[in-house]
């Protein structure tokens, strides 16, 4: 993840980037407890983003976006 956000600073020519991924882990749903239905939220971020009211400001913004 964090490769991923140094790419984008890069390319972008800011530290001002942050990176959401949601993803299925194999192991919880193939092994252990076998549940289908969960998913990880991985959170990396840099710069202004690093401010947690700035950070909350965007999430609330992009979750609001999704529904």
């Amino acid at each position: 993840m964090l490769q991923i956000l140094n790419d984008l600073q890069e390319a972008l020519g800011t530290q001002d980037v942050i990176v959401s991924v949601t993803a299925k882990h194999l192991c919880v749903s193939s092994r252990g407890i076998k549940d289908q239905s969960s998913y990880t939220t991985t959170l990396e971020y840099g710069g202004q983003f690093s401010d947690t009211a700035i950070r909350q400001e965007f999430l609330n913004i992009v979750s609001q976006e999704t529904l």
